[in-house]
């Protein structure tokens, strides 16, 4: 069986297992409306804040829109149940996305989302001796499941003289867990982002180590995007461009929030109460300033194919393919 075929099957059966389990897990609805047009999107724990502040902001509201986010653990298994039909929208890494076009399955990009973003860190259990990414030499590092996750610390790694074939990458599917992970000892260093590296900073005495993993993506281009089939597109484009300019609009007010604002955010639809927190530890609410929620524009075409080709050389895809033919024209349109 060739890996193509492998990889197919791997697919394949994470569509089914997501088809399932789209259907238990929660899920955050915005009011609805008997005349609205209901859109499923998936997304991982804490992500998509932009869309959150677009329902919070009553912008799905205002284009007729009832959303439901979804919560799946995983790009792949978010693009699954877009392909099997549990989701209208997944929001997933690029290369998530190539790897299933790669596959055979037609998932069409409508929008980009998180550019190089500038909210992960390098964080080291209380306990582990790593003080500097020198240390991380020999150690055990949590990645999220994508190949984008793993692509940021090799590049860090790279960045301070490690070799990135001396480590132990752990994949931890639940990014909410990695605190806990450390301070286990199941790995002994992780990429991380806050609200969550904030919260376990004062919960578990977690180090941020020198340096950013983002620092390595080029400064344009789309880490993510919004995905749906062209099937959906073609019975729904009317409703597909409403979805982005709301999406674009929710992150750019998301962009100009103040941290208390995007704070607020993150304790309704995420359950992380950094203003407990701030009682204890004075200064975390303050570095969400540091959090962008997603690119409110189009995408950079560009710098998505430097990305690309980075990712190539290090091994992350098979091929840098032209994207341009596979976005819908809301991904590339200046303004909706």
């Amino acid at each position: 069986m060739t890996a193509a075929i492998t990889r197919r099957h791997a697919f394949l059966a994470a569509l089914t297992l997501s088809a399932a389990a789209v259907l238990s897990i929660g899920t955050i609805p915005v009011a609805s409306s008997q005349n609205f047009e209901k859109i499923r999107i998936g997304a991982p724990f804490g992500a998509v804040p932009g869309i959150k502040t677009a329902i919070e902001e009553g912008i799905f509201e205002r284009e007729g829109i009832e959303i439901e986010i979804v919560t799946l653990a995983g790009g792949p298994n978010i693009l699954a149940a877009t392909v099997g039909g549990s989701l209208e929208i997944g929001y997933a890494d690029l290369f998530a996305w190539i790897g299933a076009r790669e596959n055979g399955f037609d998932l069409t990009f409508l929008q980009a989302a998180n550019g190089r973003g500038n909210s992960d860190y390098i964080i080291a259990s209380a306990n582990s001796g790593i003080e500097k990414p020198a240390d991380l030499a020999g150690k055990k590092i949590g990645t999220a499941a994508h190949a984008q996750s793993r692509l940021r610390v090799r590049l860090y790694l790279e960045r301070f003289g490690v070799d990135p074939d001396s480590v132990e990458y752990v994949i931890i599917n639940q990014r909410e867990t990695v605190g806990a992970a450390l301070a286990s000892g199941q790995i002994d260093a992780s990429i991380a982002s806050d609200p969550h590296v904030a919260q376990w900073e004062q919960q578990y005495g977690v180090k941020i180590l020198e340096g950013r993993p983002w620092e390595q993506i080029p400064e344009r281009t789309s880490t993510a995007g919004y995905f749906a089939t062209t099937a959906w597109i073609d019975a729904n484009p009317d409703l597909a461009e409403r979805f982005v300019k709301a999406a674009r609009e929710g992150s750019s007010i998301y962009n100009a929030y103040t941290a208390e604002r995007k704070a607020g955010i993150s304790l309704k639809y995420d359950d992380i109460d950094l203003f407990e927190l701030e009682k204890q530890v004075p200064g975390v609410i303050e570095r969400l300033n540091d959090v962008n929620a997603a690119q409110s524009g189009p995408a950079d075409l560009g710098a998505i194919r430097e990305w690309l080709e980075i990712a190539h050389a290090k091994g992350v895809i098979n091929q840098v393919i032209d994207v341009e033919p596979l976005l819908y024209k809301t991904a590339t349109a200046p303004s909706l």
